[in-house]
């Protein structure tokens, strides 16, 4: 079939005479419409934009990209942000805007967002989880609080996932596309259930605490519609213990309170009969379960039913434990680690920040192996010794191109006991585990010393004013390394405690470490006495100062500990048989990653939050990111507006820019000013003497 002809110099004629009428007078209007749709059109196909903020806040990462990019399903970001927001939460949400609008220009056709009007549909909001939330107000000179929206939900499929309260805009794209992966997990986890997840409300009914009328019916509305959002595999009954009584004995293997109360007088006169019975909700599927607590105490410390309001996230929640959707991470325990459940001095904050992309599996290596589904182990805070065969299952797990993240501890204190025990200063011990000489192998060693600093935190005690706490240097950017994603995006982070590091020259085994946090050149050692007093300090001269190692990264190809000693010899005994094999992996198969960090108080409530917006927090985080191999998740977690405090400057420098801003500044405005008015002085003489002079010779 012959294809038509284009007669292109006809066309160019006619273009021509096209744009000459135009550009007739009398169709100039006609052509500005043209040159505007033509505009438009241009900007539509062509569009692009630069982003010059220094960590790419308005640019996704990678990892966004891809999962943006891969929706199979439907995904919708419903936005729920009040309009009439004060600074600084303004800016929040135009950085959500555009930041969405990015999405949308990467994400497939299955991404979609919409800001809601909050304010016609309050209702709306409160449907998808999310309320207002109090934020402070600046208004004619007077500081107030208000409630204002400022959520997101996410709709993927059935499931409904919400970010009730973004205040600020550090870690939205993290918090955002997260949660998107997760969701997308969540399905796929969901779809393999071969039955359903069994929900299960204990609650006696002859308990005697506020909040007990129609609890059943209430857990069964929430759980029917969480069951609605979750494909369907929920499946909920309620047991009462008081008709079950061997019921009551599930209260300790669950960990759910179990209550008892002798007769009394109920809040209406009646007489209350003594009893006992037990409360909370239990999810359970293939032999393992989570437990949800709604028990809670009022302001006047008594026992009531508490946790309602948020009762369907909770169960979300523990669903997301129970079938986990996330990788997991081996927390070994058996020698005094810190404590995983442990609020107050434990490792328990350590484990509700992880639990966004991770979840953690406590590891006895006495009693079993590290799983193989297990890519990174953390050991946090040991105080008893390691037996050879448990370091030879570290060994070989790193032989195998894992990774593992030591917080390893020098000393102990031990608080005294007895009468005026905190009036007395706590004894300070030597740690001994046998982790030091494994770590040593590798080529980092743990000093016996306290790195004090005097950049460090200031605190205010009672009666003594401000004090240095020299055991807590504050680490700027010049004390972070910038090669590793760990530390690259961070600006200052706080260390407690710490001992030095010593890394080996290039090595022995093969890889050199390398220092991922140092302190100030103004720090020093404490060796012989150690003492966390802050008044038993004081800064040496400056010669006995200089930087000190505080944690140290190396990852690549080095030998085993055990390749040249005997391989301990397993429980139960060496194998029988003719057929033996060389039990000894005696160098890593492929690079493996180790992080060792000269403390493990970095890892407790006082310097992390489980919401993860504190540098340490982002500093452990990253560690467990970098082990993990999700390199690009650092970068992503420190997009945002405000994460880069100004530098610290010197006392002369504060000096100088003071006076600058204070007098220099006004002297330029005037002198400027002065220069303009003798500018303007002078043209007007000029102009004057040239008028002055023509009159009289009219």
């Amino acid at each position: 079939m012959k294809r038509p002809s284009i007669d292109f110099k006809g066309l160019k004629e006619r273009l021509r005479a096209t744009v000459i009428e135009a550009a007739d007078e009398r169709n100039q209007w006609l052509f500005s419409i043209v040159i505007i749709v033509l505009a438009n059109l241009v900007g539509l196909f062509l569009y692009f934009r630069v982003d010059l903020t220094a960590n790419n806040a308005y640019s996704l990462s990678r990892v966004s990209e891809k999962t943006v990019s891969s929706l199979e399903e439907p995904l919708t970001i419903k936005v729920f942000f009040s309009n009439d927001l004060p600074a600084p939460y303004n800016a929040v949400s135009r950085y959500l805007a555009d930041l969405l609008e990015e999405y949308s220009q990467r994400g497939n056709r299955n991404f979609r967002y919409e800001f809601v009007d909050v304010e016609k549909n309050k209702d709306a909001a409160a449907d998808f989880g999310v309320h207002p939330v109090q934020i402070r107000e600046i208004k004619n000179d007077r500081v107030s609080a208000r409630n204002a929206y400022m959520g997101i939900a996410v709709v993927h499929g059935d499931l409904i996932e919400t970010i009730p309260s973004i205040t600020e805009p550090e870690g939205v794209e993290y918090r955002i596309t997260t949660l998107m992966r997760k969701m997308n997990g969540k399905i796929d986890s969901l779809l393999k259930l071969d039955r359903p997840v069994m929900v299960t409300l204990y609650a006696s009914s002859n308990l005697p605490i506020p909040g007990m009328q129609n609890l059943a019916e209430k857990v069964r509305a929430v759980v029917q519609k969480t069951n609605a959002r979750n494909y369907g595999k929920l499946e909920y009954r309620h047991v009462d213990p008081l008709a079950d009584r061997a019921a009551l004995d599930l209260a300790d293997t669950y960990g759910l309170p179990r209550l008892k109360w002798p007769a009394f007088a109920g809040m209406d006169g009646r007489p209350v009969v003594p009893g006992d019975g037990m409360l909370g909700i239990v999810l359970e599927h293939d032999g393992r379960f989570e437990t949800v607590q709604i028990l809670a105490r009022t302001v006047l410390g008594q026992y009531a039913v508490g946790g309602l309001e948020d009762l369907e996230s909770r169960i979300n929640g523990a669903l997301d434990n129970l079938i986990s959707i996330n990788p997991r991470v081996g927390y070994i325990t058996g020698h005094g680690e810190r404590d995983m459940h442990n609020q107050r001095d434990g490792a328990a904050t350590f484990r509700e920040l992880v639990a966004d992309m991770y979840e953690l599996k406590t590891i006895d290596l006495s009693k079993e192996d590290i799983p193989a589904d297990v890519r990174t182990i953390v050991i946090n805070g040991p105080r008893s010794r390691y037996a050879d065969e448990e370091l030879f299952k570290i060994d070989q797990f790193l032989m195998k191109g894992r990774s593992a993240l030591f917080f390893v501890d020098s000393f102990a204190e031990i608080q005294s006991e007895g009468q005026n025990m905190f009036m007395r200063e706590p004894v300070v011990l030597p740690v001994m585990t046998g982790i030091e000489k494994l770590l040593e192998h590798y080529g980092i060693t743990v000093n016996r010393d306290i790195v004090l600093d005097e950049k460090c935190y200031q605190a205010n005690l009672s009666g003594m004013g401000e004090q240095s706490l020299y055991f807590a240097p504050m680490i700027g950017s010049e004390g972070l390394s910038e090669k590793y994603v760990i530390t690259k995006y961070l600006k200052k982070i706080v260390f407690l405690k710490s001992s030095s590091l010593s890394l080996a020259a290039e090595g022995r085994s093969g890889t050199r470490p390398e220092a991922l946090v140092s302190s100030s050149d103004r720090s020093w050692l404490m060796k012989e006495r150690i003492s966390f007093m802050p008044w038993s300090m004081a800064p040496p001269n400056a010669s006995q100062m200089g930087k000190h190692v505080l944690a140290a990264v190396f990852a690549g190809d080095f030998a085993s500990y055990f390749a040249e000693r005997e391989a301990p010899a397993p429980k139960g005994g060496a194998a029988t048989g003719p057929v033996a094999t060389d039990t000894i992996v005696r160098r890593t198969v492929k690079p493996a990653r180790i992080i060792v960090v000269g403390t493990s108080e970095i890892t407790t409530p006082s310097v992390i939050d489980k919401e993860g917006k504190t540098p340490n927090a982002v500093l452990v985080h990253n560690m467990i990111d970098f082990l993990s191999g999700n390199d690009d998740i650092p970068e992503m977690r420190s997009k945002g507006l405000e994460l880069n405090p100004l530098r610290d400057s010197s006392d002369g420098t504060k000096l100088a820019l003071k006076v600058f801003n204070i007098v220099l500044l006004p002297l330029l405005v005037v002198g400027a000013g002065l220069v303009v008015w003798k500018r303007r002085s002078t043209r007007r003489k000029r102009i004057m003497a040239e008028f002055a002079t023509e009159v009289p010779g009219e």
